[in-house]
């Protein structure tokens, strides 16, 4: 950068009406002659630094021009001449109006949009506050610049300010270098003015410090005035390449860089930039971060962990934010209740949860769980609802969700958890069923009951006889109800049925056995069960087994009739007493003689003969496998 020494050219006198008292103490201060000084450099170059922006500039403004104390930043070849017209400021308003000014977008701006700095120099956006000297005149501005329109905060203008503070202390010590080292001190931030060292072929292969400030050394831990002059390859032996080869690539190239980055040796993490300063050297601006880099790793692996216990949770699990619905997160059990997300699903929670209620109808937005909690109508609320249509594949879930609050009592978000209730509400459904039948085969059963009792009193010779014929004949129904729940389906076999009947009247097991394993239906086993209960009542009363050499053997078989299975079934009386038709046939008998209902081809056959009773009943075997309801 040009110095400057005097604010007009060599061959220009002065107007007596511009040389007021500013440009007066201005010419006396001396600082035109120090224009372009490191210290200015380096007061401003953190500027950019602190405040993210592109070109930072120290200037005097002067009669006719401003010049530039400092300028990093600035384009060419604007920066060499280290000086613009006063059309080609913004500075000026700054001095001239005695206060910062600040300009978010100067091409929108009535008092700025016609100035040439902005098509010549970029300068859109604009923050400047005054500099003053110790006598208290106006001198020029420290002002930060961006190219791209930006809003200003109450921040941006604290800390420039707080830099024009320094740069009017440098001012009025002279700039003297006491006085800037002790201003360079005070910065909080490390700063390294460092020099890159090249092989003989030219190759970057090191670097050297030559300025750190004292927060350098605070944020190394290395012991203070031990590294100005060396390499950092003596500094710190087993440095990570990167530190050399990207500040290499930095002075190559022109271009700042930005990093955060691990000195290992020193076990600490540092963020900062990197800018080239000219004749192979560079400026390095940072900050220890060890401590966010820790929190942020601990956090990140919080959320891991957080994450692996949520995804493996049996439950869909749900985060949305309050009011807007929006997901936050959401693990992989609830995709697989609810199908994969839609793109649209992302911005509104609630389109995952369209569903049906149990009639079929569609669940109203306003009926989830979700809506209710995110709207503050409820803190907590749940719903059992169908994901589609039975005939799509849809099931059953239940959605139940929970509010959560801040501190000061308002919802900020919710917690949805979703189950698969399939299974339980096919069991529901299954135990209703049951019900509904037990309670209809009760009724039935009821019915039978009632039959039975009313025969077996209308026909007894006396209570006691009845009493007896009663018992003996619910007893026999009760275990053929028990044979049938016992199996593995709705009926029982032919032997267990009969073996079950005839027991009671059977203790000798006089009564013998035998046929081929048969199923039958619930409505032919109680039938069946009641003619072997009155067959084997019948016999101890009156027929083989009322002697003690009598016996019965019972004999079944299927067979063949007209291309259809036939169930034949025999009871055989042998050894009683000669056998006689009754003259009067009761209720038991008339019973035997209907046979096995629910067969339209049945007979039943009652052959009294003397040597003993045989009966012989026919059925077919597919109506009496029916499971009709009894």
């Amino acid at each position: 950068m040009h110095e400057i020494h005097s604010d007009t050219a060599p061959d220009e006198t002065p107007h007596p009406r511009r040389e007021d008292a500013r440009v007066r103490a201005l010419r006396h201060s001396g600082l035109l002659e120090r224009v372009g000084e490191r210290q200015f450099l380096l007061i401003a170059e953190h500027v950019r630094v602190m405040l993210g922006v592109p070109v930072a500039i120290v200037t005097l403004v002067g009669s006719e021009r401003q010049f530039f104390a400092a300028s990093p930043g600035l384009p060419e070849p604007w920066a060499s001449h280290g000086e613009t017209p006063l059309d080609m400021s913004f500075c000026r308003h700054v001095v001239e109006e005695g206060r910062p000014v600040v300009v978010t977008d100067a091409r929108l701006d009535p008092d700025f949009c016609n100035n040439r700095a902005i098509d010549v120099l970029g300068v859109v956006a604009y923050l400047g506050v005054p500099l003053r000297l110790a006598s208290g005149e106006l001198v020029g501005a420290l002002a930060a610049i961006d190219g791209a329109p930006r809003t200003w905060t109450d921040g941006d203008l604290a800390r420039l300010s707080s830099a024009a503070e320094l740069v009017m202390a440098a001012m009025s010590e002279r700039l003297s270098e006491a006085r800037w080292r002790t201003i360079f001190e005070q910065l909080e931030e490390a700063f390294i003015l460092g020099r890159v060292l090249r092989d003989a072929d030219g190759r970057v292969v090191d670097w050297a410090y030559e300025e750190v400030n004292r927060a350098w050394y605070a944020l190394t831990g290395i012991p203070e005035g031990s590294v100005v002059g060396r390499s950092v390859r003596e500094v710190l032996p087993n440095i990570e390449p990167e530190w050399i080869e990207d500040f290499a690539t930095v002075v190559e190239t022109g271009q700042p860089s930005r990093f955060t980055r691990r000195v290992g040796s020193l076990g600490r993490w540092y963020e900062g930039i990197v800018r080239p300063f000219g004749d192979d050297r560079f400026t390095v601006i940072f900050l220890d971060v060890s401590d966010r880099i820790d929190q942020e790793r601990a956090l990140r692996i919080n959320e891991a962990r957080v994450r692996t216990l949520v995804d493996d949770m049996p439950v869909g699990v749900l985060l949305a934010e309050a009011p807007t619905g929006r997901v936050l997160l959401a693990n992989r059990r609830l995709d697989s209740l609810l199908g994969p997300r839609a793109p649209s699903a992302d911005a509104d929670a609630e389109n995952r949860f369209a569903g049906f209620h149990e009639d079929g109808s569609p669940v109203g937005r306003d009926e989830h769980p979700l809506a209710r909690i995110v709207s503050g109508e409820a803190d907590a609320a749940s719903l059992e609802m169908r994901t589609g249509r039975p005939e799509d594949g849809g099931r059953w879930i239940e959605v139940q969700g929970s509010a959560v609050k801040d501190g000061g009592g308002q919802t900020v978000a919710a917690v949805i958890a979703v189950s698969d209730i399939e299974s339980r509400k096919r069991d529901d459904e299954q135990r209703k069923l049951l019900n509904h039948e037990l309670a209809h085969r009760l009724k039935n059963t009821l019915a039978v009951v009632q039959s039975i009792a009313t025969q077996t009193l209308r026909g007894a010779p006396d209570l006691a006889s009845a009493r007896a014929s009663l018992g003996q004949r619910i007893r026999t129904l009760s275990q053929a109800h028990d044979i049938l729940l016992a199996g593995r389906s709705d009926g029982g076999s032919v032997e267990a049925i009969l073996r079950a009947a005839v027991a009671p009247n059977d203790p000798e097991e006089r009564i013998a056995l035998s046929g081929p394993p048969v199923m039958i239906g619930p409505k032919a086993a109680l039938s069946l069960a009641l003619v072997g209960h009155e067959l084997a009542t019948n016999a101890v009363k009156y027929g083989a087994l009322s002697v003690p050499g009598g016996s019965v053997r019972v004999e079944w078989s299927v067979g063949k009739s007209e291309g259809e299975a036939v169930l034949t079934l025999v009871w055989h009386e042998a050894g009683g007493p000669p056998v006689q038709r009754p003259e009067r046939m009761g209720f038991g008998t008339r019973l035997i003689e209907m046979g096995l209902p629910g067969s339209s081809a049945g007979a039943v056959v009652m052959d009294y003969e003397p040597g003993g009773l045989r009966c012989r009943l026919e059925a077919r075997l597919g109506e009496l496998q029916s499971y009709e309801e009894i």
